[in-house]
């Protein structure tokens, strides 16, 4: 069993770039991978994602790549705008004159000029660093993965123990039911045989009239059904791969037999024990929400 919240990281080199990736993911019901990634990486954006997936099957998955450059690799380009230092030497000519100056204009003295120069750095050629992002993704996956892991071993120890509890109370339940659908039978023929009719009461007629009501108390087939999903239940806990959808499945189905059981039994105790094992469900219910 593995968590859907998890993070991991790893970096890698290449001659031209140091390659990092963080993995973080939180739970959804769903898989929705999102990449951040160096714009020069555009091109390889569904390759990365496509290993994301194959270890991911749920879960808002958040995958960020980060490169930074060697300097010793950069280049870059300077571009003189000459056109602008002519028009600069001119007005300092003109400024000259006009003011009776005269004197020398060095080259140490235009370069100090602004805006003479445009710097551009070439576009890096990064088609040697692709191994290396795969790298990076590879050791943040096995970091990410692990850490999904262990946070999945907690949620499946914990839920075990709450399913034990389930199934400890519908035994008790299963254990209650022939008494408490007896006790019904006995308080409805004693109530039936109270009722002013006016006559002398048809024993056989209150006894059918008290096994029908007992009969729609009755809660076997619900105890049934419920004993059956808490055996799936406990198979699914122990199953390895994505058991998320399959326990909260069959955790619905549960709910919907205790639901059933505590309105049809009509029997404190078992009324008691419901109420009991509806928490212990209502909380795998909230954990099965982080599972993949």
């Amino acid at each position: 069993m593995r968590s859907m919240t998890g993070y991991g990281a790893g970096s890698a080199e290449a001659a031209t770039a140091r390659v990092t990736v963080e993995i973080r993911s939180v739970n959804q019901r769903f898989l929705d991978v999102k990449m951040s990634a160096p714009r020069e990486y555009a091109a390889w954006e569904r390759d990365l994602r496509d290993r994301v997936r194959a270890v991911a099957e749920r879960g808002r998955v958040e995958v960020t790549v980060a490169r930074a450059p060697v300097a010793a690799r950069r280049r870059y380009a300077v571009a003189i705008r000459a056109e602008l230092a002519r028009a600069y030497v001119r007005a300092a000519r003109d400024l000259g004159r006009t003011l009776g100056l005269d004197g020398p204009l060095t080259l140490g003295e235009v370069l100090r000029l602004p805006d003479l120069f445009e710097v551009s750095e070439h576009a890096p050629d990064v088609r040697p660093e692709l191994p290396a992002a795969r790298r990076a993704l590879a050791r943040a996956l096995r970091g990410f993965d692990a850490e999904r892991r262990r946070e999945g071993a907690h949620l499946q120890r914990d839920m075990v123990r709450r399913v034990a509890a389930v199934t400890r109370a519908a035994t008790q339940i299963r254990r209650r039911v022939p008494g408490a659908v007896a006790a019904l039978r006995r308080q409805a023929e004693e109530r039936l045989a109270r009722l002013p009719y006016g006559g002398e009461v048809d024993p056989g007629r209150v006894a059918q009239e008290a096994a029908a009501l007992a009969d729609r108390s009755d809660i076997t087939e619900e105890m049934v059904r419920m004993e059956s999903h808490l055996r799936a239940l406990a198979a699914a806990l122990r199953r390895r791969g994505p058991v998320g959808k399959r326990i909260e499945f069959l955790l619905q189905e549960v709910h919907r037999e205790l639901n059933t059981t505590g309105a049809k039994a009509g029997d404190l105790v078992i009324a008691e024990l419901v109420l009991g094992a509806k928490g212990e469900v209502e909380k795998l219910r909230e954990q099965v929400q982080n599972v993949e």
